[in-house]
């Protein structure tokens, strides 16, 4: 195999093994209720919270309006909540809930068995290889993204 032969079956490898690797948390998730698109806002909400809607949006990759539906069925739910951010009364800031906090704990065991399976005969120092690797190509990628204002 030549070097651009190796180089179109990795990024094959790398797309088709994302895809995996999100179907299959999806699969495990979609057995407690939860879609990609809850869970995803609660992931990112537990990294980060206060994010304003249109920066959650964007870091989900999603239309704000989309992500408006998703912000008003948790909301509902009592697993986030909005607040008005103080510098802007325009905007609110998003926040989970005390309620989340088992919802969050299901998926991060969900996380660690998908994490398992993917990573399954893959030796310790391997995953460290790879993690490098992958966070190279990420940089590489990241340079060309313009942030949208």
């Amino acid at each position: 195999m030549n070097k651009s032969d190796i180089a179109a079956q990795l990024g094959f490898e790398l797309h088709t093994s994302a895809r995996l690797l999100k179907r299959n948390f999806d699969r495990r998730a979609k057995t407690h209720g939860l879609t990609r698109s809850r869970w995803q806002v609660l992931w990112i909400l537990n990294r980060s919270q206060g994010m304003k809607q249109a920066e959650l949006a964007e870091r989900m990759d999603v239309a704000p309006i989309t992500l408006a539906r998703q912000i008003d069925l948790l909301e509902g739910e009592g697993l986030v909540e909005r607040r008005q951010d103080p510098q802007d009364r325009r905007c609110f800031r998003i926040y989970l809930t005390a309620a989340a906090a088992p919802v969050l704990e299901i998926l991060q065991g969900l996380a660690a068995e998908t994490r398992s399976q993917a990573l399954s005969g893959i030796t310790a120092e391997e995953q460290k290889q790879l993690m490098n690797l992958l966070s190279r190509v990420h940089q590489n990628l990241s340079r060309e993204e313009v942030p949208s204002d």
